[in-house]
């Protein structure tokens, strides 16, 4: 792909550079605020070599044209045009996206619990390939794990865990429109040792109990309250009072109401995971199967609370392996349109997106390749499943709640049935595909 003739093509397709209002992007989309759609000819930018797909929605268009690419072609947009590009992560995208027409209340929700785990990702991959690095040493050399550079490496690894739930409750304050350093605050309170066996009002207090559930639903509802107080405190008061009021109202609900609760969902959640796993461990492909479909409205971030709070109560969690089957279901998938295809943008396509999807990136696949041709996503879908369950069966865990792809092999208790479970889910995609077959005369006709 050359840059500037891409980006110049993009800013003609588009309207011209009076019609940009706004330039983005994030790991493998350039997302952009036009004026006028009607002067966009989103068929042509489409059909342009190395486009993975569009995505237009009223006057916000996305064109997804893999990792590496995105930031190089907005900021050459922005050089022609003169309207500045910002690179944002996936939590800012997800956000904007929320405002679009048509979202229903429980999308928006959960879009705005994804926008407070989302930042945690890079930390989660870092630490958890750490976490591998350590454990690996440990078995090879045992004096390593109590040398000094093995103490710093456990420290490092583990340092995302210990902090996790405090940063979780500053970013659902923020998000929720209350103060950030309130909500982590509150999330401290509720793990302190010291009210650990404190008894007041029939409650045996019990640091950390709901995990990172009542860090949320204390972070979430003390922004509420907080902007409550806020409106109808003066403003002579404001700054003191309304901060006082929000942490002592909030630390007493938290630890009275909101632990005890929470506190039993958490164990409810868990407990049916396990006993999915350990008794119906077939069922499990059912939560691959509706991955896919998560992923495309950007929910699936969402899964990440609970991937935690497993890890919290069992040290490990058997939801994440099940549900990064759903991608590998997609490259299988994929890999059958690859040979089968006649279009050569579509079978460029595939080459350019696949690696991508081998490493846990499944949006260029999806939208470029599963979503517009239709029965290659349920085909993912099928071949997710059928992997999800195998892991399932296998009983593979994970000990770190956030990466796919690949390398989560290395996070996980045995990463030779994890490797297993992703040939089973791509040789499945691939099957399903087969047998359901694709209709690419759109691609061939262009």
């Amino acid at each position: 792909m050359n840059i500037t003739e891409s980006a110049s093509f993009f800013v003609e397709s588009l309207g011209g550079k009076d019609n940009l209002v706004s330039i983005e992007n994030c790991m493998t989309r350039v997302r952009l605020i036009v004026k006028d759609p009607s002067k966009c000819d989103i068929e042509a930018i489409k059909k342009y070599e190395d486009v993975l797909g569009v995505i237009a929605e009223g006057e916000a268009i996305q064109i997804v044209v893999g990792p590496g690419k995105s930031t190089k072609i907005a900021t050459e947009m922005s050089n022609i045009t003169g309207v500045k590009s910002i690179e944002v992560d996936e939590a800012e995208m997800r956000k904007k996206e929320a405002s679009i027409k048509n979202a229903t209340p429980f999308k928006m929700f959960m879009k705005r619990i994804a926008n407070i785990f989302v930042p945690l990702i890079p930390a989660f991959m870092g630490c958890g390939l750490l976490l591998a690095i350590y454990e690996f040493c440990g078995v090879f050399a045992p004096d390593f794990q109590a040398s000094a550079m093995g103490c710093i490496l456990g420290a490092v690894a583990a340092s995302i865990f210990d902090i996790m739930k405090i940063i979780v409750g500053y970013n659902a304050a923020r998000e929720f429109g209350g103060s950030p350093v309130i909500g982590a605050v509150l999330a401290y309170i509720l793990g302190a040792p010291v009210i650990n066996g404190i008894q007041l009002l029939g409650v045996t207090f019990v640091a950390g109990r709901g995990g990172v559930i009542s860090v949320l639903a204390v972070a979430i509802l003390g922004a509420l309250f907080e902007k409550k107080i806020r409106a109808s405190m003066p403003d002579a008061l404001d700054t003191f009072l309304s901060p006082l009021i929000v942490i002592f109202v909030m630390t007493f609900a938290g630890l009275i109401v909101l632990q005890p609760v929470c506190g039993f969902v958490s164990e409810a959640v868990g407990s049916f995971v396990t006993y999915i796993i350990y008794n119906v461990p077939a069922l499990a492909g059912l939560a691959t199967l509706v991955y896919l479909p998560l992923v495309a409205t950007g929910m699936h971030h969402g899964l990440i609370a609970v991937n935690t709070q497993l890890i919290a109560d069992f040290g490990v969690t058997y939801l994440l392996p099940v549900t990064c089957m759903a991608g590998a279901g997609q490259v299988g998938a994929s890999l059958y349109i690859l040979l089968k295809t006649k279009s050569p943008k579509l079978k460029k396509t595939c080459i350019n997106a696949l690696p991508a999807g081998i490493l846990g990136i499944g949006e260029p696949l999806m939208w470029g390749v599963t979503i517009p041709l239709g029965k290659p996503f349920i085909a993912s879908c099928i071949g997710g499943a059928i992997g999800g369950s195998a892991i399932a069966i296998m009983k593979v865990a994970a000990k770190i709640p956030e990466l796919s792809g690949i390398q989560l092999a290395l996070i996980t208790d045995a990463p030779l049935k994890y490797l297993i479970g992703i040939l089973i889910s791509y040789a499945a995609g691939f099957l399903a595909c087969m047998l359901m077959g694709f209709d690419d005369s759109q691609y061939i006709d262009g």
